[in-house]
């Protein structure tokens, strides 16, 4: 693995060099310490809000059934959720009903089905949440129907907007400044714009605002938005109500004694704990379950929670399984990699192909192959230095249906197309990747020097947080470490590798997580002469001492 450092100038203090990585040249002290005031944007910037704000009231002032219909993901769940409490608890109008597609049957988006299905229920105003922007047909047809349509999302724009009452997305509004807005903070924007018509007092309405910023938090993380501007904003202030515990709705506090988060919560835990967990519903059974695990709270909702770790618990077993299986299928010598079986999971396929890009550092296509309807349903990752749109494009031809988000794609292939698109994908990637593209480096934001290994300074490194998409966590360099020892530690199952090290006169210690069986070769390949070492900074939550989490080791 290779590595290079982006900015390195010992004359600048570590901070310093640190916010010239992240471009971050201004506004430093609201960057550190972002205020609720630099969120509020005024919504009706956004495309169409006074539109979709006005036909809303109306619905609710002439008694109107409305549909929210979500998308199954974890962010098209919080935005739903947030969308129909903010109506039914707050507004205190029951006439609003969720409806999401069959992930299996029915595949992603709106289609004319599910306009039919809703027309049944005497439905007046549908509200897409996550999904929308190239229903053209779909928009056409349930203005056929006496349907009204309002489409909140935030995917890339196409060359034509559907005929919808209101399409609300910031990519396609040329006012609204901040273009990264995640689909719940499209839907929260929505409530905003909604709550500066209403009734209620300012402390009503701050209220309500803090009510939902922790849901609005968990899709904005989970959506690998860029954590700056607005984004930044709301997962900070979210970090900071969860930690202290005030003014979180009760079933998110009953969702954390579950999954007994106790100790400080970071974004990381959305990523790793929450979110996985919201998300496993609709990746693998009814997403319902993972609504209500946000809509119900204390014993009821366990019930929800406890049947959400079961989900989880399968599909980790189907993960494990089919990345294995795709693993054994892609052509390694390829530039993209691709595989597809008829018993590989819709629901999965996502995962296992950012697995495979993650590793191999290439694009990846992993398909569901459903010999019922003739078709391929593929999901698609791919690497910073490629993009998949232009590939996508250029054979739209060939799709039944596709959409792309900055790092992930989807795609629908009549199976009669299906050699000729992969035959096109690879030629593209030919094309366009170089061998040195596919050579895996890894980002250094800045070396660590002798005198700035230090506690004070350290604890200014963590007022960067939260780390994502954006904003990543740094990655340091420290150069002439002298090994003292080298240890495994953990238990068998999990064991990791324990570096003991000085760093010119200072202690340090490093750990290689899951690495514990290569004690030994680190031992053969460094032995005693001094190494460079490469990693993230960890705080050690008992004892308050930092050490390396390393990635590489030179």
């Amino acid at each position: 693995m290779n590595y290079h450092v982006i900015h390195d100038n010992p004359e600048e203090d570590l901070l310093t060099r640190l916010f010239k990585v992240r471009w971050i040249d201004d506004n430093i002290d609201s960057f550190l310490d972002p205020k609720l005031s630099d969120y509020r944007l005024d919504p009706f910037l956004l495309n169409d809000m006074d539109k979709a704000t006005e036909r809303i009231i109306a619905a609710a002032k002439n008694k109107e059934k409305i549909m929210i219909f979500w998308d199954y993901d974890v962010d098209g769940i919080t935005s739903s959720f947030i969308l129909y409490e903010f109506l039914t608890k707050f507004l205190k109008y029951k006439k609003v009903s969720i409806q999401y597609p069959d992930r299996i049957k029915e595949w992603y988006g709106i289609k004319k089905q599910h306009i039919d299905d809703i027309k049944k229920k005497w439905v007046d105003l549908i509200i897409t949440v996550d999904n929308g922007i190239a229903s053209l047909q779909e928009a056409i047809y349930a203005k056929q129907q006496w349907i009204d349509l309002i489409i909140t999302d935030h995917h890339q724009d196409l060359e034509e907007i559907p005929e919808a009452i209101a399409v609300v997305n910031p990519v396609i509004s040329e006012k609204y400044p901040f273009k990264w807005l995640a689909w719940v903070g499209v839907v929260f924007k929505l409530i905003c714009a909604l709550l500066s018509k209403s009734n209620f007092d300012q402390k009503q309405k701050n209220h309500i605002f803090n009510y939902f910023i922790p849901v609005v938090a968990i899709g904005t993380v989970a959506d690998v938005v860029p954590l700056i501007g607005e984004n930044r904003v709301i997962v900070k202030k979210w970090l900071e109500q969860m930690n202290s515990r005030k003014d979180l709705p009760a079933s998110l506090k009953w969702f954390l004694e579950f999954l007994k988060i106790k100790w400080t919560i970071e974004s990381y835990h959305i990523g790793y704990i929450i979110w996985p967990r919201i998300n496993a519903g609709g990746r693998i059974k009814s997403p319902y379950d993972s609504l209500y695990a946000l809509l119900y709270s204390g014993k009821k909702q366990v019930e929800y929670l406890e049947n959400l770790e079961l989900i989880n618990t399968e599909r980790r077993k189907i993960q494990e399984r089919m990345f294995k299986e795709a693993e054994s299928m892609i052509q390694i010598e390829e530039k993209m990699l691709i595989a597809f079986h008829e018993e590989f999971h819709e629901g999965i396929v996502g995962i296992v192909s950012g697995r495979l890009t993650e590793k191999y550092n290439k694009p990846s296509m992993i398909m569901k192959i459903d010999q019922e309807r003739q078709v391929a349903i593929a999901s698609l990752r791919w690497p910073e230095y490629f993009s998949v749109i232009d590939m996508l494009k250029a054979n739209t031809h060939l799709l039944e249906r596709f959409w792309w988000h900055k790092w992930a794609g989807w795609l629908m292939v009549k199976l009669s197309n299906l050699d000729q698109l992969i035959k096109n994908m690879h030629t593209h990637c030919n094309q366009c990747i170089s061998e040195k593209d596919i050579v895996k480096s890894v980002k250094v934001d800045t070396k660590i020097y002798e005198h700035e290994w230090d506690n004070d300074v350290f604890d200014k490194i963590d007022q960067l947080a939260p780390f994502g998409e954006g904003n990543k966590e740094p990655i340091f360099l420290l150069e002439n470490v002298q090994i003292n020892k080298i240890e495994k530690v953990g238990n068998k199952a999990k064991s990791h590798l324990k570096l003991h090290a000085t760093f010119w006169d200072k202690k340090i210690v490093s750990m290689f997580r899951w690495k514990g069986d290569e004690v030994e070769e680190v031992i053969q390949l460094h032995g005693k002469s001094p190494i460079s070492l490469i990693g993230k900074l960890r705080k050690d939550t008992f004892n308050g001492w930092f050490y390396i989490e390393w990635a590489d080791i030179k």
